[in-house]
């Protein structure tokens, strides 16, 4: 009897181990089983993410980018060798490179060379010398009333005192290297390494050396050259031209300033209009030399620049260029007055040496007649 009771707790422990170990094994078996379920319902989740609507991006994916379409600066400094293609990945590259495409658009365009004879050369000198001074050989030196420099030469030439800056363009040195790149014999005391600054300080003192050795020998030297200075004049508007385009960011503009500067260049074999107005108004692009327009607020030049843009014709015949280039310069100039009322003491002076850009040079030699009046109102219309 009591080994049966011993064997029969011994089978209930048996039986009981044996219990054990299957519900362990059971439970482990399930804890696997949700283990490796566990990735496959995260890759269903994210399959099923792209296929959702809305413009909201997935959110499974934040390290994938598109064709970079945002700015790359490192790059947009960067052009493709010499195809003069945007390049389309960056908005600022595809800027930079139009504003590159607009600035060799300038240099490309076809602005004619001007190109004058000697003898051409004299004779538009003498007409330009005579439209600055009178023809007055001891004008061809000169300081005017209420200015801090020296008028020099054919064009009056400006020319500062040491220690002296202005904001003007001074002329007379570039003037001096012109000739000696030409060989003109230039004064042995002007004919240095580095042009030196007028050695007059002021008017008076100007005027006390009028008729110093110095004095005298630079005022031979400016008589003798006048086809140079001429040359010079020359070579001033075709730098005008490439000043102007470099100053002028609109490419429509720029096709029209050489246009319109290709008509006067062809209806004027002597060139005169052309130089003489570059000389006697400039540019037409230092901000300096504008004024505010009462009507609408805005600054206005009084240069080439502006004569330019205010033609509109495209007729080839000689004598129509000439008339609507004389129009537009009369039109500028007072609109200039308008702007700056001062200056109306000048203004008949001014629409007189406009008119003479109507006829050339050798046809006024030929046949001299005296200017026209001008209708101040008429003019101003037009």
């Amino acid at each position: 009897m009591r080994g049966d009771l011993i064997g029969c707790r011994r089978t209930f422990i048996c039986a009981s181990l044996l219990l054990a170990l299957l519900i362990a094994g059971s439970m482990t078996t399930r804890a696997v089983s949700a283990e490796e379920a566990a990735p496959a319902a995260t890759r269903v989740v994210d399959h099923e993410k792209p296929q959702g609507t809305g413009d909201i991006a997935p959110a499974s994916k934040p390290n994938k980018r598109e064709p970079e379409t945002a700015g790359r600066e490192p790059e947009a400094a960067t052009s493709p060798p010499s195809t003069g293609t945007p390049l389309p990945e960056a908005a600022t590259s595809r800027q930079e490179t139009t504003s590159r495409q607009d600035r060799g658009l300038a240099r490309d365009l076809p602005v004619p060379q001007l190109v004058l004879s000697a003898d051409a050369a004299k004779k538009i000198g003498q007409k330009i010398w005579l439209n600055e001074t009178g023809g007055k050989a001891d004008a061809i030196t000169s300081w005017n009333a209420n200015e801090e420099f020296a008028s020099l030469g054919i064009g009056h030439f400006i020319w500062f005192p040491i220690g002296k800056w202005l904001p003007f363009e001074e002329s007379f040195p570039p003037l001096l290297e012109f000739m000696r790149k030409a060989k003109a014999h230039v004064p042995a005391w002007l004919d240095k390494t580095e042009i030196p600054a007028c050695p007059w300080t002021s008017r008076a003192e100007f005027k006390k050396n009028f008729n110093s050795p110095e004095m005298k020998e630079l005022r031979q030297f400016l008589l003798d050259t006048v086809a140079e200075q001429t040359q010079f004049l020359v070579a001033r508007a075709q730098g005008a031209m490439n000043k102007i385009l470099k100053n002028t960011p609109d490419g429509a503009d720029r096709e029209h300033i050489v246009a319109q500067f290709a008509r006067v260049v062809r209806a004027s074999d002597d060139l005169y209009p052309l130089i003489d107005y570059i000389n006697f108004k400039g540019e037409g692009i230092n901000p300096n030399e504008t004024a505010v327009d009462k009507e609408t607020g805005q600054r206005q030049g009084w240069g080439l620049k502006q004569v330019l843009l205010k033609m509109n014709g495209d007729a080839s015949d000689p004598k129509a260029v000439r008339a609507e280039f004389t129009d537009a310069v009369q039109f500028i100039l007072q609109q200039r007055v308008r702007n700056l009322p001062t200056n109306r003491v000048f203004e008949a002076g001014w629409l007189r040496r406009a008119e003479t850009y109507r006829r050339p040079i050798a046809e006024q030699e030929q046949n001299p007649k005296p200017v026209r009046r001008i209708s101040f109102r008429t003019t101003a219309a037009r």
